[in-house]
């Protein structure tokens, strides 16, 4: 998917609000990250690892896109949730990443209330996209810490956390971990 067309942040900022949002697809977004030629400070200085969770940084925010990047200890995983109706791609920085898919099971009564479907274990430069309506869990499975980097279009606010021990669904506000620092 990546070519050896490179396109600077800024670049990227004016292809994304160039990119109608009707067309937007997991394939274009991928196409445009993947080019992407993301300076390797802005990353090193928004990797915060913490022992209690995953950290979310904002490195960009505009009404067509949100652009973060995590820290994931070993064994730290976010919960399952979809996007509520933004689309996303992830590459991974440093590190193996674990991505699962998930379904909603079709008996509404059914508990868990989703199945797994499948799940990759991703590399340096790898993506894993999450297509609108798709639910997904991302972890770091391995011994060594792990960063990536998120693209969500539309920006990313909230999101519904599927709890399969119990069998509900929770809509949540996505909290950003340096914005939140100065809310």
């Amino acid at each position: 998917m990546v070519t050896s067309d490179r396109i600077s942040l800024e670049n990227f900022v004016l292809e994304m609000m160039h990119l109608p949002q009707k067309s937007a697809s997991v394939e274009s977004l991928l196409q445009l990250f993947g080019n992407l030629d993301l300076s390797e400070q802005i990353i090193e200085e928004n990797i915060h690892f913490q022992a209690s969770q995953y950290t979310r940084h904002l490195i960009c925010r505009t009404p067509r896109f949100d652009m973060l990047v995590l820290s994931w200890l070993p064994g730290q995983a976010s919960s399952i949730h979809d996007h509520s109706g933004s689309l996303s791609v992830v590459r991974v920085h440093r590190g193996e990443l674990t991505s699962r898919l998930f379904a909603k099971n079709q008996d509404p009564d059914a508990n868990p209330i989703v199945r797994l479907i499948s799940e990759r274990r991703l590399g340096i430069h790898q993506f894993a996209p999450v297509d609108l309506g798709e639910i997904h869990q991302l972890a770091n499975t391995s011994a060594a810490p792990l960063v990536t980097v998120h693209l969500y279009a539309k920006p990313l606010s909230t999101m519904n956390v599927f709890h399969p021990e119990t069998g509900t669904t929770e809509r949540v506000t996505v909290r950003y971990s340096l914005e939140d620092d100065f809310a």
